[in-house]
């Protein structure tokens, strides 16, 4: 693909991703945790067309539904059945699982439209902490410089010189899992190469004529901050948020498939992965489907940095 296309689509497919997360729960056909008939709809492959017909308390979700003189015939749980036309009370109701069902009975492709909201909104909260985090902690070290700039480089040199991975999982050992543990740890633990960067940029901007000019006019530290320091390294910060957010989407899949992530009702990417781990032999699709949509969103952002660079040359970060 020529590379100037690819640099104009990556914006695009980063503002698809940001518009599906915010319209998934809307246009979802069912809500995530909807069990209707766990028997009848367990492990029901992609593009099935069902039929939910009720019959006193029960919601019974069957396939090849067929109306004989004394009620109807159909297919749930392997076995043909039938039911008397006088004990059923409502239905047919017509079904449809574009990407199947999972071992509960629940529709995949509902709970992938979900799981997007809760990890990209999870993980734009944790680029958000660490942008935060970062142009404070590296923006302090290079204006006030002296002992402030010594402990805030030293104090990062230490935080980086510890696996990240490692850190996140003996975090997510120690406090009980939810949302606001998530940001605080995800986003607790990314901010330290972007600081080392922003501290350099500062160091050569303190000294400029625009930074002087703005002190000679009477400007605060923060003003000098967010006036004119972050607007001359957007593209830096740019490039940060959308490498960072790749990654926290990864990580915070991984989180979830093993157990650490937020606790129901969120239902995040890596929960739906982490369901179709027992029934891959016969149900492909449940894990299939989370894996390429992370995938999916990893390509998209990925595309959308290389966009996002094409505004400047911005430093390495790793």
């Amino acid at each position: 693909m020529n590379p100037g296309g690819l640099r104009r689509a990556g914006p695009w497919a980063g503002l698809a991703v940001c518009l599906l997360a915010l319209a998934g729960p809307w246009i979802a056909p069912h809500p995530p945790e909807e069990q209707e008939d766990v028997a009848g709809a367990r492990l029901l492959p992609p593009w099935t067309r069902a039929q939910a017909i009720v019959t006193g308390p029960r919601t019974l979700v069957v396939t090849g539904l067929s109306r004989t003189p004394s009620g109807w015939e159909f297919d749930r749980a392997g076995r043909r059945q039938a039911l008397a036309a006088a004990d059923v009370t409502a239905g047919p109701f017509p079904r449809f699982y574009p990407l199947g069902t999972d071992g509960l009975g629940r529709d995949v492709s509902s709970r992938l439209l979900h799981g997007v909201r809760h990890s990209v909104g999870l993980a734009a909260l944790c680029v958000a902490l660490a942008l935060l985090v970062g142009v404070g902690a590296g923006a302090l070290a290079g204006l006030a410089g002296g002992w402030c700039d010594v402990v805030v480089s030293r104090a990062v040199e230490v935080l980086m010189s510890i696996p990240r991975l490692l850190l996140i999982m003996v975090c997510a050992a120690m406090f009980r899992p939810s949302i606001p543990v998530l940001v605080l740890v995800l986003g607790g633990t990314t901010w330290t190469g972007l600081a080392k960067v922003v501290r350099a940029e500062t160091l050569s901007f303190r000294d400029s004529g625009p930074a002087q000019a703005a002190r000679a006019a009477g400007s605060s530290a923060p003003r000098l901050v967010l006036r004119h320091l972050v607007p001359q390294i957007l593209p830096v910060l740019a490039v940060f948020a959308a490498l960072r957010f790749a990654d926290t989407i990864v990580l915070e899949s991984a989180l979830s498939f093993l157990g650490l992530g937020a606790p129901p009702p969120a239902v995040s990417l890596g929960d739906i992965l982490a369901s179709g781990r027992e029934t891959l032999q016969e149900a492909w699709w449940v894990a299939a489907a989370p894996g390429a949509v992370i995938t999916g969103i990893l390509l998209a952002v990925r595309s959308a940095s290389r966009g996002l660079a094409g505004l400047d040359d911005p430093p390495s970060m790793t």
